[in-house]
């Protein structure tokens, strides 16, 4: 019956929840409509689900470690939490309009504020690094890890927790993914823009410097050009896909919002031959990564041909996608997937969760939401949080309906 009420919704998520939440919070929002939200939240303490939070950094995860440059590519709007208006907040700047993109800095200072202004803190540990996670007997959980002492010279503490009920929300950015080429660890070889902005602090790159060579199509790669650009850095940008080639992302976006994106796709498909300081390498695949900054590169020949080639470079940044890390799981979370045998992977391997509860189908009392479990925009984590907040207090509330039944019979 559940499943049929939810039937027709359509949207940019496969999680029934996650979509019937996202209708009513951001109602027609793919039409380009503005609408108030069909949601009314009214806090109660009495439903208070005592929770601890552990994270390595500040509230905000992965968006307090991007460029605080780069523009989000989902609007503002999208990518608010619930009971504070992004508008309201403004990010420290001038007032935002819902319908514009925002910075990635003043999205980490919205959710870190968003902590605060919600009185949540203490409920995050932050500085802290799970090592290992095991299933106990009573489906419950042990998490051990170490929390990093904040002054210098102090020891690390180690701290354990014992659950019934554990969330993963770890994102999708903790490995990104290697070149997978003898020399892919050389150390100008980077996989962050955030590396590439250090080096330019550090004077290791200048307009001066020999070409950075950039790895990847799709958005990261894009955002490494116009960082590069805007030093004044020569580009080489190698990418496997034939310039022409129509499932690039970048035609996915409308260009009234997203111009920068579709500069770099007309460059890419240009060829780089009307903007200085820019080379398109289309169906190019790196060989082999050299200690002297040296780049064997595989390219179209003459007559159709591959050929290679060497070319000298300052830097190489591969943006070529990030997986999960999910190191202190069993297995290394392995059989949690849809695909049992495989590695989790946010795009092609989710974890497989039950789709009302969130709760992962192979292990019970554990649960995924986000990216995890296939869900890679802000806007549709809101749902897997309902639905495991949901599961959780139904089952705390039949425990104590279960106790308080036992303490009558006793009497």
């Amino acid at each position: 019956m559940k499943l049929m009420m939810l039937q027709g919704l359509e949207g940019r998520s496969n999680n029934v929840v996650s979509l019937l939440f996202d209708c009513l919070n951001l109602p027609c929002a793919d039409l380009g409509l503005d609408s108030d939200p069909l949601l009314h939240w009214q806090y109660h303490p009495d439903k208070y689900v005592d929770h601890v939070v552990l994270g390595k950094g500040p509230p905000g995860g992965s968006w307090q470690a991007m460029d605080g440059n780069v523009l989000t590519i989902s609007l503002s709007r999208w990518m608010e939490l619930p009971g504070m208006d992004y508008r309201s907040f403004g990010g420290g700047g001038p007032p935002t309009c819902r319908n514009s993109r925002a910075s990635v800095a003043s999205m980490a200072k919205y959710y870190s504020e968003y902590v605060k202004l919600k009185r949540l803190q203490e409920n995050f540990r932050c500085g802290t690094v799970v090592t290992d996670v095991k299933p106990l007997a009573n489906d419950q959980w042990l998490v051990t890890g170490v929390e990093h002492a904040g002054d210098e010279g102090a020891l690390d503490m180690p701290f354990h927790y014992v659950t019934s009920h554990l969330v993963l929300a770890t994102g999708n950015y903790d490995r990104p993914n290697k070149l997978k080429v003898p020399g892919d660890s050389e150390p100008y070889v980077i996989y962050s823009l955030l590396e590439l902005e250090r080096m330019v602090k550090q004077n290791k790159l200048s307009e001066h410097s020999d070409p950075v060579l950039v790895v990847g199509a799709g958005l990261s790669a894009a955002d490494a050009i116009i960082a590069c650009r805007f030093h004044g850095l020569p580009v080489l940008h190698a990418f496997r896909r034939s310039s022409g080639d129509p499932g690039f992302v970048f035609r996915q976006l409308p260009e009234n919002m997203y111009p920068e994106y579709h500069k770099v796709h007309q460059m890419m498909t240009d060829g780089g031959n009307s903007y200085k300081k820019y080379k398109s390498l289309p169906e190019h695949k790196i060989i082999e990564i050299m200690p002297d900054y040296k780049v064997r590169l595989m390219g179209p020949g003459d007559g159709g041909s591959a050929a290679c080639y060497v070319i000298k470079v300052s830097a190489v940044i591969a943006l070529i996608g990030a997986q999960p890390d999910l190191y202190f799981l069993p297995q290394s979370g392995v059989g949690l997937g849809v695909k049992k045998d495989l590695p989790v992977a946010s795009r092609s391997n989710p974890i497989e969760v039950e789709p009302f509860s969130y709760e992962c189908t192979e292990a019970p009392g554990l649960y995924a939401i986000g990216s995890l479990a296939g869900d890679n925009f802000v806007r549709f984590v809101h749902g897997g949080a309902l639905a495991f907040t949901s599961h959780i207090h139904k089952q705390l509330s039949d425990c104590e309906a279960s106790a308080a039944a036992d303490e009558a019979v006793e009497v």
